[in-house]
């Protein structure tokens, strides 16, 4: 994007923490504000779901949501144990040592990982996939976070998956999506500093109205009180973003 005045910089931040639901005013947000704050304002709000969502689901007991969330995604059984993961929002990456360019860390919306499993989820709100980085105008978003995601999980088993708020919107991120998740040869071919890649255990493209289904879930069945009240909060919040939008 073009340059960006501090005022409405300072404007973006603002309306960020104004769609905060959970966490509003943990100390983390001014480390990623001034990290992130050039974000144009579609992506700001793509922040406010991210964290909406997952700050909530960290809350909440992983036996809950962990292995459903990954069926939504994938249409498989998780078969790593869900008690011991972690979550982490926005965390920066190196790429391979191997890769040929100068092209910096990666900044992955959300990592859910365990000493056996690593998930990235890149997510989009009314946005589509970056088919290009400054360093390399043909290494689109998806072979990026692969290539990034594989070799941060050196021998542990990787996913990732594009969340978005449907196919309409990002129409060519959920078609490479499919097609990386089918084609083994194709990502090897647009990874070719990868001489031993260790193949992606999946790729997957799937909706937010899924996880705001599961959080509803959660509401219903959860025997925790607090649990089921955050929950609810941030069902229901989706739901509207989701509903307002369509």
């Amino acid at each position: 994007m073009g340059s960006v005045s501090q005022s409405e910089m300072l404007q973006f931040h603002d309306h960020f923490r104004d769609s905060l639901i959970i966490d509003k005013f943990d100390p983390q947000l001014e480390t990623w504000h001034n990290r992130r704050m050039e974000k144009l304002q579609s992506e700001t709000r793509e922040d406010a779901m991210v964290w909406n969502v997952f700050r909530t689901l960290n809350q909440i007991e992983r036996k809950l949501w962990v292995e459903q969330l990954f069926y939504k995604a994938f249409n498989k059984e998780l078969k790593h144990s869900p008690e011991q993961i972690q979550i982490k929002l926005w965390k920066k990456i190196h790429p391979p040592k191997s890769l040929p360019l100068n092209e910096g860390k990666s900044d992955i919306d959300i990592i859910i990982e365990s000493d056996t499993f690593v998930w990235f989820i890149e997510a989009k709100y009314r946005t589509d996939i970056a088919l290009g980085t400054h360093s390399d105008p043909t290494r689109d978003e998806i072979i990026r976070y692969i290539d990034v995601g594989t070799n941060y999980a050196r021998k542990r088993d990787f996913y990732f998956s594009l969340l978005l708020l449907d196919r309409f919107n990002s129409p060519i991120g959920y078609r490479l999506a499919n097609e990386y998740g089918i084609s083994e040869v194709k990502v090897r071919e647009l990874l070719p500093h990868r001489v031993e890649l260790p193949f992606p255990s999946g790729i997957s493209a799937f909706q937010w109205k899924e996880v705001q289904a599961l959080l509803k879930t959660i509401y219903l069945y959860s025997k925790n009180k607090h649990e089921r009240f955050i929950a609810d909060q941030v069902s229901y919040w989706l739901f509207e973003k989701i509903r307002d939008d369509q």
